[in-house]
């Protein structure tokens, strides 16, 4: 079996960028309301709110740019800010597709459990929609690595 990436094609990276771009419009909207309404202390609000923003910015576009190689032996994650972390497939108990939910927002992403107990998220696996033909595959993908590693 051959090595395998698993990431965002370019369609989803451009919805990705559009959620930044929403995000930061919100924060601006936010920002400029407690400058117009606080006199006095919006510099301590503009701060929280910046802070809270690249914080936000950088875990969104590190989602957008991280993939995953499947090789026979095992994942190999790199990221925006991370390279270079491998796990075994012998470490790997099972993987899960977790769903989460958020006031009006729900995605799903892709988990190793691994034999200590620690899940790692898999990047380049996550989807906002209810059935999406691309994380179904990504994660079919990632089941038939790991069963044939396994077995």
């Amino acid at each position: 079996m051959t090595e395998a990436w698993i990431a965002l094609d370019a369609a989803e990276k451009r919805k990705n960028w559009r959620a930044v771009a929403y995000f930061t419009a919100i924060c601006v909207g936010v920002a400029l309301a407690v400058v117009i309404s606080e006199r006095g202390a919006s510099l301590w609000w503009m701060v929280s709110i910046s802070f809270a923003w690249l914080i936000s910015i950088v875990y969104i576009i590190s989602r957008s740019y991280g993939r995953a190689l499947l090789t026979p032996e095992g994942i190999s994650f790199s990221g925006l800010l991370s390279r270079g972390r491998s796990i075994p497939w012998s470490d790997v108990i099972d993987i899960e597709k977790r769903h989460h939910t958020a006031r009006s927002n729900q995605w799903w992403d892709l988990r190793l459990v691994r034999a200590n107990g620690r899940p790692l998220t898999v990047p380049g696996a996550f989807t906002s929609n209810g059935y999406d033909p691309k994380f179904e595959a990504k994660y079919a993908l990632l089941c038939q690595y790991w069963r044939r590693a396994t077995s």
